[in-house]
This record gives structure tokens, C-alpha cells and sequence, in this order.
């Protein structure tokens, strides 16, 4: 573990061979583009296929398709435990090891595979899901296999600087993925069918990415050298257990709603937790702790990183106060024009607006998060992860067991409000405790305070036809939030050369 935050470090704030210099070259234009090209394609092929399911498919087989995704999610982290971040690491910092890692590292994800695939259908046993949906679980979890080995492989993509590759595996993952679903909608296919399309879309990434890594000049192949293999797993771990800890906290709540109100009630949730996904790629993994990564380190590093945070702040806010001020003006229609005239899942109009202005509140939390824990990274002290965010995970679960019976499924709207905002207090006092007073929530207030006038004017806006209702208000919110500084902030973060 300390050689492993030793070379971190190294890797990031040195100013070495190794150190700052190779971090400025990773900060190109190009890959960055490319890294986001390849994530607002490709997921957004899958959200659009989720907007064609939610039309299709009845509101239990939804609920129930959006689950055995949600605990897939899970898997994936668990047969990966930290192996694609060391691998990213040591490959960056000594390129020469790169395919005995990669060896190694295929041998050890198998492994991981192999362990976690039993725990996953014992997951399902446990919560007692029918025969028909234990089989679309095991589905999921084939294209998760699939999905792991393809992250593993991006890893080394990420290493050599050659996000394209990353790319363009995950724009024919998302319209391999959405070419198949809507095949399956004309031939008139079940779920099981519908299942089946994540694995062809996985299947499909992960050919191409082997492809791409013959291309660099690397290979597949399995390390029987148990040493290594056991070496790596005790070097990931503590990664992994962060991440584990993180993902349980994010999913925990669909195993509530599931248990307690439904599968419909699932498919109602994740409506809403979809669109504030689709807004997250915009910043994860993009911006952070992608491109804006470098900088901020050498923020930390030369004394200006309450400026460069600030300005993160006064940004990702903005955002999320856009997307509310849609969502407000748009009301019911924006939700219908998504998922359908059956958005509702048998959940009551007022509870599905009130659990999407929760998301979206939490979306604001989300990108301070994100802003913390890239200065924990950046910083190398992420020991306080594990505790801070089981904390969460414990209000989470022990919230929602009392709350939800009483209000039904906004309660899992505030506790995801009340759980992010925990953590983000949580790093910041922490990080201000280390001597690291960050402004975000100076900033942020400022993003908020300048919406007044957008918002007021949402009460004239939202009888007006749906197009101009969606647009008015963020039309007007943007010369307020620009002029009180927004767009200094972005000329800042985002300066015309690289630094």
C-alpha cells in the first residue's frame, strides 16, 4: 500500500522525468476530446435505448431490467477491486512493465470474475427474485464480465495517452448496444432478450479494445506467476475497498425501493436518477479526475488551488441549477417526454416531481464531491473515504427504513440529498482540517443567488409551449451567472493553451 501511494504521488506531483511534465503532456485537447466523445456517444446511445424500453417494456420488467443493472453495477466493481487505477498508475510511471501488468492483472480480474459471479446470484436468491429474473441477472452479469475486461484493457489506454482507442470502443459499445435493442423492440423480443442486448454491446467493446491493444502492441495473455497475482490484489485492494464502499452507497437504495415498494417503484427512481446521470458525464470521468486533473495538482502544488476550485464550483453549480430551472419550467413534460406517457410507474405525479428536484439537488452535491475527491487524490490522502462514505451508507439504509414506509419513495430522494451532502461536509472539513480551505461553498451560493431572477421568471415561462418552456429560463439564467463571474471561471478552467 505505500509503495502504491509512494509511485501515485510520484506520478502526479513530481518534477521529474515521470512527474509534472508527463502529467501536462496527458492534458491535450485531443484525448480529452476524445475521452468525451466517447462517453456522451456511448452512454447516450444507452440512455436512448433506455428512453425506447421504458415505452416498451411493462413498468415491472422495467423495474426489474434497471435492478439487475444496478447490482451488476456493484459486480463490476467488485471484479475490478482497484486493479484498472494501479494498472493506470504503474503503466504511467515505468511503461517497460506494462504487458507483464497486463498479464497479471487479466489473470487476477478472471479470478475476481469467477469469485464475484456466484456472490451476484446469491444476491438475487437472497432477495428473493423470481426464476424469470434470476436469469436476466445472470445476463447482466455475463455482460459485466465482458464490460471489466474492456475497463481493464482502457487502463492501459489511459497509461499510453491514447484515449482514442477508449473511444471508439465506447461509441460502437453504445450503437452496437442500441442497434440491438431496437432490433429486439420490431422483432417483439421478452426480456430475457432485452438482457441479452448488454452482453452483445459488451461483447462488442471489448473485441474492438482487444483489437486496439494488439495495435500498440500489446497482448492478452494470462500470468501464471501467483506472486504477482497476489501482489497486485493486496496493492488494489484498498483502492477497491473504496470503490466497493462508494458503489454500494450510489445502489443501496434500489435494493430498498425493490424490498419495500416494488419494481415499479425502481423503474420510477431510476427515471429520475438517469437524467442526473446523463448530466454527471459532463464532469465524470471526463473533467474529473480527467483533463482538469493536472491542473489541479499543480494548483495544490504552487499554492492556487482555492482559486482552481472555486472556479470547479462556480461551473458545475451553474449546471445544475440549469437543468432545475428546465425541469421546473417544463414540469410533468419533461419527464413524459423522456420516458412516455407511463413515466409515472403507478408513483403520483407530485412524488415523481418532488423525488427529480431531490436528484437534482443532488447532482449539485454530486459535482462537489467530485471536486473533493479529486483534491483528496490529488492530495494522496484518501484514508478518509471508507469511513466517511460508510457513514452514508448506514444514514441511507437506517433513513430509508423508517422514512420510506411513512412517505414512500421521496424519502429515497432526501436520504440521496442527505447522504451526499454528509460526504461533502465530511471532505471538506476534513480537507480544511489538513490546512485546505476550499471556497465551494462561496461559490456555489453565488451560482445559486444569480438564478433568482431565471427562476422568477419560470412562473410566467412554464404556460408556454414545451420547447420555449425547457429553454426560456436557462436563457436567461446564463448573462447573470457569466457577468457575476461565471465566464471568468471558465476562462480559467479552460484557458486556450494548455498550460
Amino acid at each position: 500500500m505505500r509503495n502504491i501511494r509512494s509511485r501515485f504521488r510520484d506520478a502526479i506531483l513530481s518534477e521529474g522525468k515521470n512527474g509534472i511534465t508527463d502529467i501536462q503532456k496527458s492534458s491535450k485537447a485531443a484525448n480529452s476530446g476524445f475521452m468525451l466523445a466517447g462517453q456522451f456517444i456511448g452512454k447516450g446511445s444507452l440512455f436512448v435505448s433506455m428512453k425506447f424500453l421504458s415505452r416498451y417494456l411493462s413498468d415491472g420488467d422495467f423495474g426489474g431490467l434497471l435492478f439487475s443493472i444496478a447490482l451488476g453495477q456493484i459486480y463490476l466493481i467488485l471484479s475490478d477491486l482497484g486493479v484498472s487505477l494501479v494498472i493506470n498508475m504503474r503503466s504511467s510511471v515505468q511503461s517497460t512493465d506494462t504487458q507483464e501488468l497486463l498479464s497479471t492483472s487479466f489473470t487476477l480480474r478472471a479470478i475476481l470474475c469467477l469469485l464475484g459471479f456466484p456472490l451476484l446470484m446469491l444476491a438475487g436468491y437472497l432477495l428473493h427474485l423470481p426464476s424469470e429474473r434470476m436469469l436476466v441477472l445472470g445476463i447482466i452479469g455475463i455482460s459485466v464480465v465482458f464490460e471489466s475486461f474492456a475497463e481493464m484493457i482502457y487502463s492501459i489506454f489511459r497509461a499510453r495517452e491514447k484515449m482514442i482507442y477508449e473511444s471508439i470502443c465506447r461509441i460502437s459499445m453504445g450503437i452496437v448496444g442500441l442497434t440491438t435493442v431496437l432490433l429486439l423492440i420490431q422483432l417483439k423480443m421478452d426480456l430475457t432478450a432485452i438482457a441479452a442486448a448488454y452482453v452483445i454491446r459488451t461483447l462488442a467493446a471489448t473485441i474492438i479494445a482487444i483489437l486496439c491493444l494488439r495495435r500498440i502492441g500489446f497482448s492478452i495473455l494470462p500470468s501464471i506467476d501467483i506472486g504477482k497475482v497476489k501482489e497486485l490484489l493486496i496493492s488494489s485492494l484498498p483502492i477497491g475497498i473504496m470503490g466497493l464502499v462508494t458503489v454500494v452507497h450510489q445502489r443501496a437504495d434500489n435494493i430498498l425501493i425493490r424490498q419495500m415498494l416494488g419494481e415499479n417503484a425502481v423503474a420510477a427512481w431510476q427515471e429520475c436518477l438517469k437524467i442526473i446521470e446523463l448530466m454527471l458525464l459532463m464532469v465524470v470521468p471526463t473533467l474529473l479526475p480527467g483533463a482538469l486533473f493536472p491542473s489541479l495538482c499543480r494548483a495544490f502544488r504552487n499554492g492556487g488551488y482555492q482559486r482552481q476550485t472555486g472556479n470547479m464550483a462556480r461551473i458545475f453549480i451553474g449546471l445544475a441549477v440549469m437543468l432545475s430551472l428546465s425541469v421546473l419550467s417544463a414540469g410533468n413534460r419533461f419527464l413524459r417526454f423522456i420516458w412516455g406517457s407511463e413515466y409515472l410507474r403507478d408513483i403520483s405525479s407530485s412524488e415523481m416531481q418532488l423525488c427529480l428536484f431531490l436528484c437534482i439537488g443532488g447532482l449539485a452535491l454530486v459535482y462537489l464531491w467530485n471536486i473533493l475527491i479529486t483534491a483528496l487524490l490529488a492530495l494522496n490522502k484518501v484514508r478518509v473515504v471508507v469511513p466517511v462514505t460508510t457513514t452514508a451508507l448506514i444514514l441511507v439504509i437506517g433513513g430509508n427504513l423508517l422514512l420510506m414506509p411513512v412517505i414512500g419513495l421521496p424519502s429515497v430522494g432526501i436520504f440521496y440529498v442527505a447522504g451526499n451532502l454528509l460526504i461533502v461536509v465530511c471532505y471538506w472539513i476534513f480537507l480544511k482540517w489538513r490546512g485546505y480551505s476550499l471556497p465551494i461553498w462561496r461559490e456555489a451560493a453565488i451560482s445559486i443567488l444569480v438564478s433568482i431572477p431565471a427562476f422568477a421568471a419560470v412562473l410566467l415561462i412554464r404556460s408556454l409551449p414545451f420547447l420555449p418552456a425547457l429553454v426560456l429560463p436557462v436563457l436567461i439564467y446564463i448573462p447573470f451567472w457569466w457577468f457575476s463571474g461565471g465566464g471568468r471561471a471558465i476562462r480559467e478552467v479552460f484557458p486556450h493553451k494548455i498550460e
